[in-house]
């Protein structure tokens, strides 16, 4: 019977190989595959800390707060509702603006009226027509200090929205390789 050349173990090189181990095929003397196993055993408890870790991660309370995306919907409120305040005080500030200048109009106005009327007082000169006119022209002045005719709050429709939307999208994973029975994954692209 002929025998071969001994195998050396792929770990020390001194000793003859016995053991083959079947998950990565290298061949070990007694002593190195009994390294080798507890090489194994430690990669184990290592594998099995971190799933115990993820454990109490999914089911434990949240003791480090809600979750990030929460937060960064959180966070675009707040940057959304700060624009919208920034520009309703810019709108009140034009709108006061608008309504002082308007006022002085109407106090113009009214001056031309409290004059026509102590006139005609004066005179005794005036009518019907004329109560009517100067009643007439006093309703328009109030009407127009209540609803200024020529100041009104609208929506810019012609430009892009200030506060942009936000969306909430969900990826799909798909397979993209298979290499030596892996699959590795990668988040599908969205649109």
């Amino acid at each position: 019977m002929a025998t071969g050349p001994k195998v050396q173990c792929t770990k020390c090189t001194k000793n003859a190989a016995i053991i083959a181990c079947e998950g990565c095929s290298a061949k070990f003397c007694r002593q190195c595959f009994n390294g080798h196993r507890q090489d194994l055993s430690k990669e184990l408890d290592n594998i099995t800390y971190e799933h115990d870790m993820f454990k109490q991660q999914l089911e434990g309370p949240k003791a480090d707060g809600p979750h990030r995306l929460l937060k960064q919907i959180d966070e675009w409120k707040k940057d959304s509702v700060n624009k919208i305040n920034q520009l309703a005080d810019q709108c009140r500030t034009d709108v006061v603006k608008l309504l002082d200048k308007n006022k002085e109009q109407l106090v113009h106005r009214f001056r031309k009226i409290t004059n026509s009327v102590r006139k005609g007082r004066d005179d005794e000169d005036y009518d019907e027509r004329d109560l009517i006119r100067w009643m007439s022209q006093l309703k328009e002045l109030k009407d127009e200090l209540i609803r200024p005719s020529n100041v009104r709050v609208e929506e810019d429709r012609q430009t892009s929205p200030w506060i942009q939307k936000i969306r909430i999208s969900e990826g799909v994973l798909e397979q993209v390789k298979i290499n030596e029975g892996k699959s590795w994954l990668r988040p599908a692209q969205l649109c």
